[in-house]
């Protein structure tokens, strides 16, 4: 009985760590909050379908950064659809990959040794689904 009582005190451990090492966090509100507002030019690069890349910069930053929200997402189990930067004046703010799902995406950043998970909106996710194949 003893020998159950840990077995099973051991797998109650470990989907614990199992549960952490999946759980996802957003990128923290400061480096958000300079992403969608002070950001001037974005660079796109696909993976998926022919490859290409896009950039976005001026007016178009504004609309373009409402693809990507506040809110934390589970990765994707699917392949990486490419590569985007952020620039403010020219220099590397954040950079990360996306990934598109059905309706939604996420975009993984790693800032200062850590990864962060945003969600990519269902208008983000078809736009570059159709960006990709344009390419």
């Amino acid at each position: 009985m003893k020998f159950l009582f840990a077995l099973l005190l051991m797998l109650a451990c470990a989907g614990g760590v199992a549960a952490q090492q999946t759980k996802t966090q957003a990128l923290p509100m400061p480096y958000y909050m300079k992403m969608i507002d002070s950001t001037s030019s974005i660079d796109v690069v696909f993976m998926l379908g022919q490859g290409g890349s896009i950039s976005v910069d001026g007016r178009n930053v504004k609309p373009f950064n409402s693809f990507f929200e506040w809110e934390t997402t589970p990765k994707l189990n699917t392949p990486q659809a490419g590569t985007m930067m952020w620039e403010i004046n020219g220099k590397e703010f954040l950079s990360g990959s996306f990934y598109l799902g059905d309706t939604t995406g996420c975009l993984v950043i790693t800032k200062n040794g850590k990864e962060y998970v945003n969600k990519i909106s269902p208008q983000g996710n078809s736009f570059l689904k159709s960006q990709g194949r344009k390419q």
